[in-house]
């Protein structure tokens, strides 16, 4: 039973300018004709600022810098704590702010304090405005605004849920099959035929790619990973998600895989759920099982990541979230609370969501821990999405202008983001691989070259002027992705539920990408080398010749249509001629091309 809210006198906050505010509601949203009673218990969370951020990148460099002094020479949890760590005066005087104003079940970890308040206080706690907002399939409790008092601004990042509407989407393309320009060319070996069950839940026969066709394309040749090196790979899974061990077993048994197991590690409430009567782990599955199929025998890992309820529903709101939809801060939290002997060294997630329905202070905090991991030798990926140059293509603001749709996390500088690619023997840009240019995070240091001669060389005058005097792009923006894998033509084989699915898109692109650089650090270690960390630098600079450069085809967006349903979107954003192209070097599409493990290889071991 939750503890009730004793009577006491509230402290009056002098609030300074507003901390976060939404200029429009995110797209398909609107305020919901369900009402909560002013004495509603809602939980939030408050994000405690980091101490001297000035230094991240400049460490980071040091580290992840080929040719730098202190290149792969990480930094441990007892390191990144001392000099990032909210300082312990920031938990004690937000605390006692929170007390003054009739929070009660308060907890921290030093990064972050937890609380539970009624909506009545909270609102006038933050000067908010705490109602439901609905997008016609669930309702959830939210702000468009909040403010926090002048003396609590430097010990704050944020406080949620509140402004962030959006929860994170597994990009996931699904029993769709794209024509390839060169189906014929297709080496019989890598395809075999299966009777699939499809989204209409018809059978019908396809040619799927297999784990041998995989290792082809990606050129890993007879490597064996060996699972004592100490490489590993991690994955998070959201939505309620449960990775299937039945599902495992029966892929490994149906390709000749090795047989191993993975462990869990259960976040914020999160279930291990089994059931196949219940679970549908459509996205946990492909993770796994893109993992194994290039990657067996080495340590995996999937964090499952739950919910807490903002507020306690009853039985007339049924529709109401149960979740805080922000996974990402409770994913990055714990892992930057594992030592380093407990953190996997390759990291993967294939979800996302739309940058500009992500408030900057919650972005800009996930990049950052994205970061110090990277400074503790991790090696961090998200996939760029499925949605090409962009899905509802509306920039935030009241005049709902049309802008080409960035996603977070691939946006993060910190991230290695993952593109997508069609076909096998004469490989192409996915044309609904998203790409482009972040809004909310400038170009880093290291694609300066790669995006100027991009745009020097490689993207007609025309569109370049036509994209900037429309503000459709931000050039000067981090571009993503920054490499690519497989994503269609031909799909990849999936088992769910003890059936044949046939599964893409990006979601398949970044957990094989992250089996290569798993594969990548058990070479290392076996030769007494640390991990590839924050791969990035790497890559643009020393690396990237030994990718395979994608010049071919291109992406496409804008014009009104999801393209995972092939549904129109109503009052989308419509962007005549939007489109990136594949191209020499980096290329919005594709990044710098995609993985040639054996070049890859020789290249980390210096050979």
């Amino acid at each position: 039973m939750l503890s009730k809210l004793a009577l006491l006198p509230l402290a009056v906050p002098t609030f300074a300018a507003i901390h976060e505010k939404l200029s429009t509601l995110p797209y398909g949203w609107k305020e919901s004709s369900h009402s909560v009673p002013d004495n509603s218990t809602i939980h939030l969370q408050i994000a405690l600022s980091y101490s001297n951020l000035d230094q991240l990148e400049s460490r980071l460099k040091e580290v992840s810098v080929p040719g730098s002094p202190q290149y792969g020479q990480y930094l441990d949890l007892e390191e990144i704590n001392k000099l990032f760590y909210p300082s312990k005066e920031s938990a004690e005087v937000v605390t006692d702010w929170l007390k003054d104003n009739g929070a009660t079940s308060i907890s921290s970890d030093g990064h972050t304090i937890w609380l539970e308040t009624t909506i009545e206080l909270a609102n006038k706690m933050l000067s908010a405005n705490f109602q439901l907002y609905t997008d016609d399939f669930e309702d959830k409790l939210r702000t468009s605004q909040y403010s926090l008092p002048d003396d609590m601004i430097p010990y704050v990042d944020f406080v949620s849920p509140t402004t962030y509407f959006g929860g994170p989407k597994a990009h996931e393309q699904a029993d769709r099959q794209e024509p390839s320009t060169n189906d014929d060319e297709w080496e019989q070996s890598c395809l075999r035929l299966f009777a699939v069950q499809n989204r209409d839940n018809q059978i019908e026969e396809m040619a799927l790619l297999t784990p041998t066709c995989l290792q082809k394309l990606y050129n890993i040749g007879d490597y064996q990973a060996d699972p004592r090196s100490g490489s590993n790979v991690g994955f998070g899974n959201f939505l309620n998600q449960s990775t299937s061990y039945s599902d495992l077993e029966q892929f490994e048994y149906l390709f000749g895989i090795s047989p191993q197991n993975f462990t869990v590690t259960l976040l914020n409430g999160a279930i291990d759920n089994q059931d196949p009567e219940v679970a549908m782990p459509h996205e946990a599955n492909l993770d796994i099982q893109s993992i194994v199929s290039l990657a067996d025998g080495l340590p995996i890992e999937a964090y499952n990541v739950g919910g807490l309820a903002p507020f306690i529903p009853d039985l007339l709101m049924p529709k109401i979230s149960k979740s805080t939809n922000e996974p990402f801060l409770q994913f990055y939290t714990h892992l930057l609370s594992l030592p380093n002997s407990e953190l996997p060294w390759v990291i993967t997630s294939s979800y996302g969501d739309h940058e500009n329905t992500v408030p900057k202070y919650y972005a800009k905090r996930i990049c950052n821990m994205i970061g110090m991991l990277g400074l503790r030798g991790r090696t961090v990926l998200h996939v760029a999405g499925d949605e090409g140059v962009g899905a509802v293509c509306l920039a935030n603001g009241i005049d709902g202008a049309a802008q080409f749709t960035a996603q977070f996390p691939a946006t993060c500088p910190y991230v290695l983001a993952i593109g997508g690619t069609n076909s096998f023997e004469n490989v192409e840009a996915w044309n609904y691989s998203s790409g482009g240019f972040s809004n909310y995070f400038p170009r880093p240091w290291y694609q300066e070259d790669a995006i100027q001669t991009y745009l020097d060389e490689h993207i007609s005058p025309e569109a370049k002027d036509y994209y900037t005097s429309n503000k459709y792009a931000n050039f000067a923006g981090r571009g993503f992705p920054d490499i690519s894998g497989h994503s269609e033509s031909p799909l990849f084989p999936m088992v769910l539920n003890g059936t044949i699915r046939a599964n893409g898109g990006t979601s398949a692109a970044g957990p094989q990408v992250a089996a290569v650089f798993a594969l990548l650090n058990d070479a290392r270690f076996r030769a007494g080398q640390p991990a590839i960390g924050f791969a990035n630098p790497w890559l643009y600079a020393n690396a990237r010749n030994s990718l395979v450069d994608v010049i071919r085809g291109g992406s496409v967006g804008c014009y009104g249509t999801n393209p995972q349903k092939q549904q129109p979107i109503t009052g989308a954003g419509i962007i005549p001629y939007a489109s990136w192209n594949a191209t020499v070097g980096w290329d919005p599409v594709t990044g710098l091309g995609y993985p040639n493990f054996q070049g890859m290889k020789n290249n980390a071991l210096g050979r």
